[in-house]
């Protein structure tokens, strides 16, 4: 007799989307773990996306888009990981997925959010006063972060070297001159959150708020102390709402260097670190489904 099937919903941005062609993330890593644990369910991994409906396919209207790993054993029970984590999208983006979530009645829903609203960045990106001189492509708020990786193209990687290059130094340039300013401020980052997390609870489901990882404060000076700021703000909102708060990124081991775990921009976690994360956030749960 098939069981029905157990259901985790993941909630964030490109640090759990994950980045590059094959959005390899701590999600996929953790999917990966549990079917090689010895675990008996079979163990899927779905991404969806929003997508525009009239960039995506100019003949057949869409509005989301996905990619579907499944756990190929024949088993009796199944555990659903659902990735509905998307790039460039903040936290409030989160509530449009409120109706799928009410018929998964999923019996986890983990959050990794406030990473991409807190990171600290030119001011201009909120004010507009950019000088003259930055060009307009690369006035978006993420437009001069440090690229992921470079192309392994030659003549690609060279051009995407330079032009990095420059914008990294107009970037630091820029917030030396003036103060720089968070995407989000914490007081609406705080709002938002709560928002969410008052309406996940209403799902009668287990919330799991994980805290931001350590970013690299050479690469984004004053964000590292902003996400230690940020993820006070979380653990007292967690115990507030009836939530639990995990902060992972502390449970890193310390030998472990920083080259290892994230790509070149210091924020996004690698190959490696999306399975140390994967492998922390499984202990995590495993103990508290036990528990």
């Amino acid at each position: 007799m098939i069981e029905r099937p157990e259901n985790w919903v993941f909630l964030g941005d490109s640090l759990s989307e994950g980045v590059g062609s094959s959005r390899v993330s701590y999600i996929t890593e953790l999917g990966s773990q549990l079917r090689g644990s010895g675990d008996e369910r079979g163990v899927h991994v779905l991404r969806l996306r929003n997508v525009d409906p009239a960039g995506f396919n100019r003949f057949i209207q869409f509005n989301l888009a996905g990619h579907l790993n499944a756990d190929l054993r024949q088993t009796h029970r199944a555990l659903w990981l659902w990735n509905l984590a998307c790039e460039g999208r903040t936290v409030e983006a989160d509530l449009d997925w409120l109706p799928l979530l009410r018929n998964l009645r999923p019996e986890q829903v983990i959050v990794h959010r406030g990473s991409l609203e807190s990171i600290v960045r030119p001011a201009m990106v909120l004010d507009g006063s950019w000088p003259a001189w930055v060009p307009r492509s690369w006035r978006g708020y993420a437009a001069m972060d440090p690229r992921c990786y470079f192309s392994t193209t030659w003549w690609r990687r060279t051009k995407q070297t330079a032009v990095n290059a420059l914008k990294q130094k107009v970037r630091l340039n820029l917030l030396k001159r003036q103060s720089g300013v968070a995407l989000m401020n914490m007081d609406s980052l705080i709002r938002h959150y709560r928002m969410l997390v008052v309406r996940l609870r209403e799902l009668d489901t287990s919330v799991l708020l994980l805290g931001l990882l350590p970013i690299d404060g050479v690469r984004f000076p004053g964000s590292a102390e902003n996400f230690e700021r940020v993820n006070a703000r979380l653990r007292e909102l967690a115990a507030e709402e009836g939530a639990e708060f995990f902060d992972w990124g502390s449970q890193i081991p310390s030998g472990l260097g920083r080259e290892a775990l994230f790509y070149r921009d210091g924020f996004h976690p690698s190959l490696e670190g999306a399975q140390v994360l994967a492998g922390i956030l499984r202990q995590h749960l495993s103990r508290v489904v036990a528990g």
